[in-house]
């Protein structure tokens, strides 16, 4: 069976065990259950799933180096499925909120969650914090007898704490952090002495590295009993690192790619969020540049959004791009030589992975 068919098809096993699950232990309605299906389904389903695939493919990846027979080999498989889906699943309870945060239109070519006409807002934020339960009920139906259970749900939760700490950074990086208080208003901040790569770097670690690459390389490992076959530490540094550069390809494609090819409508520029344009824009624009993007930055009239987006062009962050592309290639090619010393298959994994990420066009 095709990695992709198997992964499709336990997501149609797990849909059904916690609909089913909500019938008999929640007394859930058939209108309800209906609504969390639909919910289920717009959420999760539709995009890439690069993470989920990812923890597939490293357990792939150790089957194919080592004997094992069918039944294990089948139990190995589902494992890393349901594993792929429990982080499926924690996107998509991150894109729900992060929409709502961000006021955001469309997602995967279609409306926000929140944004359709029978959902609301308030349904909407619990069917977010539903679509991480799940996680948890998965992990513990699937895996309740796993030699891995406990560093798993270890490693869930603290890669959901660094996210939303990670969220915290993010939303509040357009104010001015010192005068943070939540009994005073916070107007956007008109100096953007927080856009400097250090806080970028900060903000990207945790809201975006661990789940979205060194939670699924993990994961793999775990599933496939091989984290011992590995240095964790080595793992974590290529999981930032490439969780980085991919990072800085979204803020990129945000402003620059066409909606249509993007899927969502970019508005990192209406938002005034702290990307990598406009961090290092600032960090090599004159003083009458400086002045034009802080007059500009964070409005959603499309005049100041497009003068903003000229003053990219300007500036010409394409070699920029270009620059931190190369050194990036560089540092990933050396850790993935390091990774081969221990775990041969490992590295190979993480090759693919890293191939993936730098060829995506979305």
């Amino acid at each position: 069976m095709a990695s992709m068919e198997r992964f499709l098809r336990v997501y149609d096993e797990i849909q059904a065990f916690l609909l089913d699950q909500l019938a008999s232990k929640y007394e859930i309605d058939p209108n309800r259950a209906r609504y969390l299906r639909i919910m289920m389904d717009t959420t999760c389903l539709g995009g890439k799933y690069f993470r989920g695939m990812t923890v597939v493919n490293v357990a792939e990846g150790f089957l194919a180096a080592t004997a094992h027979d069918e039944a294990t080999k089948e139990r190995i498989l589902h494992d890393a499925c349901v594993g792929g889906w429990m982080i499926e699943f924690l996107q998509a309870h991150y894109l729900v909120e992060d929409d709502i945060m961000d006021s955001s239109v469309m997602r995967r070519g279609k409306p926000c969650w929140y944004r359709f006409p029978g959902v609301t807002t308030q349904c909407a934020i619990n069917d977010g914090i539903i679509l991480k339960s799940w996680t948890q009920i998965m992990a513990w139906h699937y895996f309740a007898d796993r030699p891995f259970l406990k560093d798993l749900l270890c490693l869930f939760q603290k890669v959901d704490y660094a996210t939303a700490v990670g969220q915290m950074y993010d939303v509040t990086s357009m104010c001015d952090s010192k005068k943070l208080d939540p009994e005073v208003a916070q107007p956007m901040t008109t100096e953007f002495a927080e856009f400097t790569p250090a806080n970028y770097k900060r903000i990207v670690k945790y809201k975006t590295t661990f789940y979205t690459y060194l939670l699924p390389l993990v994961m793999g490992l775990f599933v496939s009993e091989a984290a011992a076959s590995v240095e964790m530490n080595l793992v974590e540094r290529v999981a930032h690192l490439i969780g980085e550069y991919f990072q800085v390809q979204d803020d990129v494609m945000d402003c620059f790619t066409p909606p249509e090819q993007l899927g969502k409508v970019g508005t990192d520029i209406e938002d005034a969020k702290c990307s990598w344009l406009a961090v290092t824009f600032l960090g090599k624009a004159n003083a009458a540049q400086v002045a034009e993007f802080k007059a500009n930055y964070g409005d959603k009239d499309p005049e100041k959004v497009a003068v903003v987006k000229r003053l990219y062009s300007e500036a010409n962050l394409q070699a920029d791009f270009a620059a931190y592309e190369a050194e990036v290639e560089r540092e990933v090619e050396s850790l993935i030589e390091q990774l081969k010393v221990k775990s041969p298959t490992f590295a190979e994994s993480v090759a693919v992975v890293w191939e993936k990420t730098h060829k995506r066009k979305k």
